[in-house]
């Protein structure tokens, strides 16, 4: 739960579905479809809140780097950082946040740039669109994704359709390349897999849930659970939590996104509970 003293917003659509966000990071920290009383988002009940903390749990946003592939700190620093809302921007089930570049981002990333991140949410829809605007005047590139953690009720039972034949890297094996046969990806432990040219929908089959994932612009897929070992090695995580989350991310990171003076680029994912 966002802490009472920092900024945040509930968005209540008119049918009863509902989602949390924090400013901090423009991060999504729940989503309760209408007419249910489980929250779909999994936050860890250790992870941390504020300014320059990354919430464990619920969407992050990352741009304008994915993981460890550049010179700036893991997942760039969008989701270190306050966003703005404007009154008019809020209306019932949604909202638009900004992010604008200043001398402490253009410290890391030397650019000018706008971010926008507009969130609905009605009946069992939760969507979220990122939108990246070059205010600069030389070309920049960036990576980027949402990194959404499914509350899930045994992630060890659970399993993600459409992802078969498609070529990953296995970044638990050293960025191996590897292909999955299997139509559905069971998952039975730790893994951490970009799955390249992946298909615009995905079904997570979770005990007598489905919960439907699409994208759109971006092209690759992550889908990371981490496993005992590594909810033991982050502080930020609580015993079992590997057992009670799966990520299944919309990502673009093999082939950065080049981005001309003045041109835009919009990413989107949205989640369905069924």
């Amino acid at each position: 739960m966002i802490p009472s003293h920092l900024p945040s917003l509930r968005l209540a659509s008119a049918d009863g579905a509902t989602a949390d966000i924090a400013l901090d990071g423009a991060h999504i920290t729940s989503w309760i479809p209408a007419g249910t009383i489980e929250d779909r988002l999994f936050v860890s009940e250790r992870s941390g809140y504020g300014p320059g903390v990354a919430i464990r749990g619920g969407i992050p946003v990352i741009f304008p780097q994915f993981g460890p592939f550049g010179p700036l700190p893991q997942h760039g620093f969008a989701r270190n950082y306050r966003w703005r809302a404007d009154e008019s921007s809020i209306a019932p089930g949604r909202v638009t946040l900004h992010l604008v570049d200043d001398e402490s981002t253009r410290a890391m990333w030397p650019h000018a740039f706008t971010a926008t991140l507009a969130i609905m949410v009605a009946q069992s829809v939760l969507s979220a669109s990122l939108t990246i605007h070059n205010r600069d005047v030389t070309p920049f590139e960036f990576t980027a994704a949402f990194h959404p953690y499914f509350a899930v009720r045994d992630a060890f039972s659970t399993s993600v359709e459409g992802l078969g034949g498609l070529r990953y890297r296995d970044s638990l094996r050293d960025g191996e390349i590897s292909m999955q046969d299997d139509g559905k990806l069971h998952i039975r432990g730790p893994l951490d897999r970009i799955f390249y040219d992946a298909p615009d929908r995905l079904v997570i089959h979770d005990d007598d849930r489905r919960l439907v994932i699409e994208k759109r612009g971006f092209p690759e897929c992550v889908v990371w659970n981490p496993g005992p070992e590594g909810t033991k090695s982050r502080a930020d995580f609580a015993p079992d939590d590997e057992k009670r989350m799966l990520c299944v991310e919309a990502a673009v990171i093999r082939q950065p996104v080049q981005l001309a003076p003045g041109a835009s680029w919009t990413g989107e994912q949205r989640m369905t509970a069924i």
